[in-house]
């Protein structure tokens, strides 16, 4: 009987009996079959690690080599085993598991033996667990090898992503004490309609219609808030109200934002490579962003340097910029961009990049995690100056008061009438 015909007779069987195979454990059986499939289909396991499309045709090949080598696990039937290797040799080992699983946001591996994740908003812990810390960093390598990074003893550290766009950091020995850390942000649910997220509990209607309203009237705005948020979701979903006709720029260090239907142009930062040369950072790709006729900049994320050269790019020009700023608060958001502005030393005094924030930002949306895990838009504050105050906010929206739609002077003043009346457009009940 051949081996396909066996497979088709006894798909889901146990293994063979003590008298057919030598007992062995799964670290044995794994090893013993990657060499095989690496010997003898070596392009077909790489491709399989790309694509997931391609893992049930490994696990076919790997069923095949545990019935010719006659290999037994105890307690595992032979597809469970197969699957457990093809894990192994093609996926991310225990990882898979949580990965395949739609609701889960976050992975917060702390060790072989520890592995958290975030669901539905609540962070709860898991029975995954991997063979020890060997096993755990051998996962961790191969995820960053694939992102064309690395982490050993000399960079302890590491940022990447996966292929579906799930931000990664591994943090190693010496500078983990208690083994390799891994923590891994995936996005599942990508919102691009801003009445997704009232339908999600995000937003409140008027608040929505209200910035879009300032999306379209090219204001430049701010997301604000702590990791995990929802800041990025909310940018995105404010990048595609931009009208469809007007050009696109996305700079990212992990491309995250997607704006469907729209003339985008996406750029991604890129780190050093392993002797230490080729980054392109953020800064350098807004430098030329500036160059490439952008009717619409959008930066994922303000964090250094490159914040100076968006609160330029706004003051001369460039209207309906967009970006996020971690920071408790709008009025915190603002005093963080002075502070990252100052990074860049350029020598601009700052009371005079006070006043360039006052002229450039227009609005900043504040975002907050609730104690039940869900991401709400917080606050909303108008952005600019007034005589006497410098840089200033003032807000909009609060939950516990609602909208406004009365600007103060000062905004009026700084956005014009006509802008102002645009913005109260289709807003209310």
């Amino acid at each position: 009987m051949s081996i396909l015909e066996r497979l088709e007779q006894e798909p889901y069987g146990l293994l063979p009996t003590h008298s057919e195979a030598r007992e062995m454990s799964i670290e044995e059986v794994t090893q013993k079959v990657r060499e095989k499939l690496l010997e003898d289909y070596p392009d077909l396991i790489i491709e399989a690690r790309m694509s997931r499309s391609k893992r049930s045709e490994v696990i076919t090949l790997i069923s095949n080599v545990i019935i010719s080598s006659e290999l037994y696990v105890p307690k595992l039937t032979r597809q469970d085993l197969a699957e457990r290797i093809a894990q192994e040799i093609c996926g991310l080992g225990p990882l898979d598991e949580l990965l395949d699983d739609e609701s889960i946001t976050e992975i917060m591996v702390n060790g072989p033996d520890e592995v958290f994740v975030e669901k539905h908003g609540v962070l709860v812990p898991t029975s995954v667990k991997f063979q020890n810390d060997r096993h755990l960093l051998d996962i961790i390598n191969r995820i960053v090898q694939s992102a064309g990074r690395r982490v050993d003893v000399s960079m302890p550290y590491v940022d990447a992503r996966l292929p579906d766009g799930s931000r990664v950091n591994a943090i190693i020995p010496p500078l983990a004490l208690n083994g390799p850390v891994l923590t891994i942000r995936r996005f599942p649910q990508r919102y691009t309609e801003i009445s997704q997220l009232v339908e999600g509990g995000t937003l409140q209607p008027d608040v929505a219609s209200f910035l879009k309203n300032c999306v379209q009237a090219k204001l430049d705005i701010v997301v604000s808030g702590g990791s995990g948020s929802g800041k990025t979701t909310t940018l995105n979903v404010l990048a595609n109200a931009v009208p469809c006709n007007q050009r696109i720029i996305v700079i990212e260090d992990s491309a995250e934002i997607r704006i469907p239907d729209h003339h985008v142009v996406y750029l991604e930062a890129r780190p050093k490579n392993m002797e230490g040369r080729g980054e392109v950072s953020i800064r350098d790709l807004l430098r030329n962003a500036l160059r490439m006729r952008p009717d619409r900049l959008v930066i994922g994320e303000c964090r250094g340097k490159e914040t100076f050269d968006l609160i330029s790019a706004m003051n001369t020009g460039h209207e309906g910029c967009l970006s996020t700023v971690h920071a408790n608060s709008a009025a915190d958001c603002l005093e963080r961009m002075v502070g990252m502005a100052l990074m860049a030393e350029e020598g601009v005094p700052v009371d005079i990049l006070r006043s360039w924030i006052a002229i450039g930002v227009d609005v900043v949306v504040h975002m907050e995690k609730t104690q039940s895990g869900h991401r709400v838009v917080s606050g909303v504050a108008l952005v600019g100056s007034q005589p006497g105050q410098g840089l200033t906010n003032y807000p909009v929206f609060d939950p516990e008061y609602g909208l406004t739609l009365e600007f103060p002077p000062w905004f009026v003043e700084k956005v014009g009438e006509s802008r102002c009346n645009f913005l109260v457009e289709g807003v209310g009940p």
